[in-house]
C-alpha cells in the first residue's frame, strides 16, 4: 500500500469515527441539541481536528441519511431476490411491507430520511467538491427504491392492473407519501391507536397498505 493510499484509508477511518460518534449523540440527544464540541469529544478528537474530516453538522446528517438509504436499499434487494411476484400490485405491496419493517426495526434511520428538509444547496449544480458528491450520492440512493416503485407501477399499467390514466411518477409519490403518513401516525400515536381502535399497529399498517393500493387498482 502506497503512502497516499494509506493516508486516504486513515482519513476515511477517522471520518467514520466522527460520523459514528455523531450518530450516537443524535440518537441520544437529537440533531439540534448536539454540538460539534460534543461530537469531537465523543470521537476522541479536538474540534479543530474533526473539521479536517467533516465540514459541518449538516454534512454528518447527510452521511447518516446515506447510511439509512443504503440499508433500506439492501433490504429491498434482499426481499426482491427472495420473492418477486408476477403481479405488479404484489410487488408494490412488498415494497410497502419492507418500508414499514424498516421504519420499525431501524426507526432512527427512517426518521433521518423522512424528517430531512430539502435545501437550496441540494439542487445547486454549481456547487462542487466533496459536499456535492455526498449530496448526489444521497439523492441517488434515495431514488433507488423510487425507481423500483415507478417500474412496478409502469408494469402494472401495461398489464392493466393499475388505472391507465394515472401518471407513474405521481402515483409513486402518492404511495410513498401515503405510506409515510400512515407509518408516522401509527408510530407517534401508538397508544392512542391501541386504546381507541382496539387494534395492533401491525394489522393497521397491513390494512392501511391495502386501502392505499386499492386506490390505484384497475377494477376493470
Amino acid at each position: 500500500m502506497g503512502v497516499l493510499e494509506r493516508k486516504e484509508k486513515e482519513r476515511i477511518s477517522h471520518r467514520n469515527d466522527v460520523i459514528d460518534a455523531a450518530e450516537s449523540l443524535f440518537m441520544e440527544k437529537g440533531f439540534e441539541q448536539t454540538t460539534m464540541d460534543e461530537i469531537a469529544k465523543s470521537a476522541g478528537y479536538t474540534k479543530k481536528t474533526i473539521y479536517t474530516y467533516i465540514s459541518s453538522k449538516d454534512e454528518i446528517y447527510m452521511e447518516i441519511m446515506l447510511r439509512g438509504f443504503k440499508l433500506l436499499n439492501k433490504l429491498i434487494d434482499e426481499s426482491l431476490e427472495m420473492q418477486r411476484y408476477e403481479s405488479s400490485i404484489d410487488n408494490i405491496k412488498l415494497l410497502g411491507i419492507v418500508f414499514a419493517k424498516f421504519s420499525m426495526e431501524h426507526n432512527y434511520y427512517y426518521r433521518a430520511i423522512t424528517n430531512y428538509e430539502n435545501k437550496a444547496l441540494d439542487f445547486d449544480q454549481n456547487s462542487q467538491g466533496n459536499q456535492r458528491t455526498l449530496i448526489e450520492s444521497c439523492y441517488s440512493a434515495g431514488q433507488y427504491s423510487m425507481h423500483y416503485l415507478e417500474t412496478f407501477i409502469r408494469n402494472g399499467i401495461e398489464k392493466n392492473e393499475i388505472i391507465s390514466t394515472l401518471d407513474p411518477k405521481i402515483v409513486a409519490l402518492f404511495l410513498w407519501s401515503s405510506m409515510t403518513g400512515l407509518i408516522n401516525i401509527v408510530g407517534r400515536k401508538e397508544k392512542y391507536v391501541i386504546a381507541y381502535f382496539n387494534d395492533n399497529t401491525d394489522l393497521i399498517l397491513e390494512e392501511g397498505l391495502k386501502l392505499i393500493l386499492n386506490s390505484i387498482i384497475n377494477k376493470k
